[in-house]
């Protein structure tokens, strides 16, 4: 028997059972314009950010929403770099999705990268977590 979510009932489904496998990026000289135009196109709400096809930051809606828009700058011609985050918050796949809500809540954030053996292999969002906890089988009394 399996449980809503595609796991045998008892076993935690893991982060990477929620991940989004295919990681959306851009690079840190892309325009804040070419950013949210990819995240439209896309239906996403966050891109990891990329120098030479290295990870250098993450760039979430929110940095969009909020800080471009803050800082009264032209998404025309200012680069992704001058308001991403540096630090790429991340958790491993093997984690629960509870640990995931848990340390999406300590930190504020909404985008988690996921890692295998210490490389980025997805990302999970605060949606996830939510699609997590809707589906989940109850817990005995």
């Amino acid at each position: 028997m399996t449980s809503t979510n595609g796991t045998p009932p008892n076993v935690r489904p893991s982060v990477a059972h929620y991940a989004h496998r295919e990681v959306k990026t851009i690079e840190e000289d892309a325009t804040i314009q070419e950013a949210g135009k990819r995240m439209a196109r896309f239906g996403i709400g966050s891109l990891l950010v990329t120098n030479n096809g290295t990870y250098v930051g993450m760039l979430t809606d929110t940095d969009l929403a909020r800080v471009a828009a803050a800082r009264g700058l032209n998404p025309a011609t200012e680069p992704v770099r001058s308001i991403m985050s540096r630090e790429i918050a991340a958790i491993e796949g093997h984690r629960s999705m509870e640990e995931a809500q848990t340390f999406m809540k300590s930190r504020g954030l909404r985008h988690l990268a996921v890692l295998a053996q210490g490389t980025i292999v997805g990302i999970v969002t605060l949606s996830d977590v939510l699609h997590y906890y809707q589906t989940r089988p109850a817990t005995p009394a």
